[in-house]
């Protein structure tokens, strides 16, 4: 039919990551994989082109050998509320745990209308997020990991009683703050319901 888009398979893919000069390596018939070098350090960037979907990952998002005994899903609640604070403000691109368990992130696309530039938006926004959220992402850890290993001033709840509704660990404190050299940018926790 005129007018119709051909989609845009796994080798077109490629091709975007080869013009980019990323050095794409092709792990099986539907997935590549580029190593980049940052000041934010190591982006394995993966891209697996599954049909319907394309999904794009920074996997894993922090290296798990500064993180112990964090990672591998064994993050505080306090940190992964605060990167759901984060995902509010993150257009196209969003963090998540893998099946291993461990923090990437990531932009799914659907393919059936999918143009290159939104590839290539999604790749610019996976390598600058990265960059500008890794350190700070992995500051919060470490801090929202601290204050767990801390002992608590309170007696411990009952454990037939759940916590309150009331009960806010986040209330008052940013997100993540992300600090850039000329701009300051701060994430925000999302405001409470009345």
């Amino acid at each position: 039919m005129a007018g119709e888009m051909a989609a845009l398979g796994v080798q077109d893919v490629k091709a975007i990551l080869d013009e980019r000069a990323w050095s794409p390596r092709q792990l099986d018939e539907h997935t590549l994989r580029c190593t980049l070098e940052s000041d934010a350090g190591e982006i394995r960037l993966v891209v697996r082109h599954a049909g319907p979907w394309i999904y794009l990952a920074v996997l894993p998002f922090l290296e798990s050998a500064e993180l112990k005994p964090w990672g591998s899903g064994k993050y505080p609640p306090r940190f992964l509320g605060r990167i759901l604070a984060v995902n509010y403000n993150l257009t196209l691109v969003k963090f998540a745990l893998d099946d291993d368990g461990d923090l990437t992130l990531r932009a799914e696309l659907p393919t059936e209308s999918i143009q290159r530039g939104e590839i290539e938006v999604a790749l610019d926004l996976l390598v600058g997020v990265t960059q500008q959220y890794r350190i700070p992402v992995r500051d919060a850890l470490l801090d929202a990991g601290r204050a767990t290993e801390r002992p608590s001033m309170l007696p411990p709840a009952p454990a037939s009683q759940p916590p309150l509704a009331t009960d806010d660990p986040m209330e008052g404190e940013p997100a993540i703050e992300v600090h850039a050299p000329s701009v300051e940018l701060e994430s925000k926790p999302l405001p409470r319901e009345p």
